[in-house]
């Protein structure tokens, strides 16, 4: 991490101070601050919310953000994880991008876990822009969290990332036992902080409340819906979609965002269209699929010979088998799934277009 070193004022006063923000209204760069619930209040459904935004570019509830890599070190809950973020890509209509995520706990109180975990960030970017600590008594260590010694040691390495990486860190905590309006632990914790929020849940109604601002007047109290939301394209052992949940807002309508698609996708997508339009619509195919009738439709053989053939003139050369291949399924299972096109069977169409 980086030395510690002394400038003088004059250097500090020569340039007035950027307001640089990782999200507009809410969280500063280069700050610490702080997520914090009783358990099962939907804290890491905003904290995972956050860090798919901030990693794709895109605003969070309307508040632009810094794009930029992204560490999430989850220190439980591994297994949903993936499914969260799925439902995240469909709900955004675009694929987590720069976002990064721990296989283990960290374990912050020991510098020498602590430079470990720095190596790692540093082998896979050079510049963090978030780095979120997913719970931080799971991220803590063997150090006691109402310890105000304990936490020093942990603010002290939490302090040299955020010098050695600019990062913004982000805490995900939980709540007080005996008082559910502070995180839990040493109130040194809070002192520390550069924003602190709470979240609460009613039944699938979460709020998002500043309870600390040190250096920008608190924002307006966020209120969401916990909805369940299916993926269509993963299913279980008993051959039913899989499902997770998405935070709605109520306090802010997003306009509808269309699929960001890539060259490869598009691609893909104009062979589909030239599969369709090559196709003999046998009406026998009505009788086992009669949602296709008045659909103009081709087979998925078909339809992946053409895009083979889009893909390798777009190389300027054949690509190989299995470079096509997974082009072709990667691109089909998004089209999919951002509802760009719709299959019966075997059988594939273009959603917005008409015969």
């Amino acid at each position: 991490m980086s030395d510690f070193k002394l400038r003088p004022i004059a250097d500090a006063l020569a340039n007035k101070p950027e307001s640089q923000w990782l999200i507009k209204h809410h969280f500063e760069s280069k700050s610490l601050g702080m997520i914090f619930g009783a358990p099962a209040s939907a804290k890491s459904f905003i904290a995972m919310d956050i860090a798919f935004c901030v990693s794709a570019g895109i605003d969070w509830n309307g508040n632009s953000t810094t794009q930029g890599d992204v560490i999430y070190l989850a220190g439980e809950g591994h297994n949903g994880m993936s499914k969260r973020f799925k439902v995240l890509e469909l709900k955004y209509g675009c694929l987590a991008t720069n976002l990064y995520l721990s296989e283990i706990p960290a374990c912050l109180t020991d510098r020498e876990n602590a430079e470990a975990v720095y190596k790692s960030i540093k082998k896979i970017t050079s510049k963090p822009t978030l780095i979120i600590i997913d719970t931080l008594h799971r991220n803590f260590g063997s150090g006691d969290e109402n310890s105000a010694k304990d936490f020093g040691e942990f603010l002290y390495i939490i302090t040299r990332l955020i010098n050695a990486t600019t990062a913004s860190v982000l805490l995900i905590h939980h709540s007080g036992h005996g008082d559910s309006n502070r995180g839990r632990g040493s109130s040194s914790i809070k002192a520390a902080l550069d924003v602190e929020y709470r979240v609460t849940k009613s039944n699938d109604i979460v709020k998002m409340e500043c309870s600390k601002s040190k250096d920008f007047p608190p924002p307006q109290t966020l209120v969401f819906n916990l909805v369940s939301k299916t993926i269509p394209s993963w299913l279980d052992d008993d051959g039913n979609e899989m499902e997770s949940a998405i935070l709605e807002s109520t306090t802010f309508t997003a306009p509808t965002r269309k699929p960001l698609l890539s060259q490869k996708d598009k691609l893909i997508l104009e062979a589909l269209n030239t599969a369709n339009s090559k196709s003999n619509q046998l009406k026998s195919t009505y009788l086992k699929h009669p949602e296709l009738k008045d659909k103009l439709f081709s087979d998925i053989s078909d339809w992946r010979k053409e895009s083979y053939i889009l893909l390798d003139k777009d190389n300027c050369s054949p690509n190989k088998p299995a470079t096509n291949r997974q082009s072709f399924l990667r691109a089909k299972t998004k089209l999919l799934e951002f509802g760009v096109i719709e299959m019966a069977g075997d059988f594939f169409w273009i959603k917005e277009i008409n015969p």
